[in-house]
């Protein structure tokens, strides 16, 4: 039976915050300043930030907005960056 790995998830959630924190802070942005800007939630922002939550995709889309990056830039940077042989599905 193949199952998803949720501690390799968090692999992937702390890599994809990592980027977007990359992309904030290049922008010369603040959590707080991007999310007042954009009517996001600092916490979540945050959170999404330091890996610790499951992002929604509507979260993921609304940042990519505000980063004025397109969500494949941000996928493609995800699956650079993740391990070669990175898989969620137990086999």
């Amino acid at each position: 039976m193949q199952h998803i790995n949720t501690e390799k998830a968090k692999i992937a959630y702390v890599i994809l915050g990592e980027i977007i924190a990359e992309q904030r802070l290049k922008r010369g942005k603040s959590q707080r300043v991007l999310a007042d800007e954009y009517d996001l939630q600092k916490s979540m922002l945050s959170r999404l930030e330091h890996g610790l939550n499951e992002p929604k995709l509507a979260s993921i889309l609304s940042i990519c907005e505000a980063l004025d990056i397109k969500p494949s830039e941000l996928f493609k940077e995800l699956e650079k960056r993740l391990p070669k042989d990175f898989s969620l599905i137990d086999k």
